[in-house]
């Protein structure tokens, strides 16, 4: 016997709506709103939305409708997106100069102490 209610979308699909509306936030400087609108216009947002509705009775229509009508995907976003992004205040996202920054920082991390002997005893005979 199942749960009554809607059906609960997965972390992974959450996540991966905060990460990118925080992702287009910051490098375009918009509103949380004007980045999920953003999103929307995305190549892969269908794909995602799809991964979304997949437990839902009619997937396609409910697909079709957040396409097609900006009424539909403002009401979503105040339904639901406000409450994801809220869930990941603390993610931290990189710009490409920050990351290789972080990058260098963890390598350099793993060539100090007893790890950094780990390469030399790989080598054959």
């Amino acid at each position: 016997m199942g749960k009554i209610g809607q059906p609960k979308i997965t972390f992974f699909v959450r996540f991966i709506i905060a990460y990118k509306v925080m992702q287009y936030q910051k490098r375009y400087n918009l509103t949380p709103f004007k980045a999920w609108m953003h999103l929307t216009k995305h190549s892969g947002f269908e794909k995602l939305m799809r991964e979304h509705f997949k437990n839902k009775e009619f997937p396609d229509h409910w697909i079709s409708n957040i396409l097609s009508s900006y009424d539909v995907r403002k009401t979503f976003y105040k339904n639901h997106i406000r409450k994801i992004i809220g869930q990941f205040k603390n993610l931290k996202i990189y710009s490409p100069k920050e990351f290789n920054q972080y990058k260098a920082k963890i390598k350099a991390n793993k060539l100090s102490g007893i790890a950094s002997l780990k390469n030399s005893l790989k080598q054959g005979r």
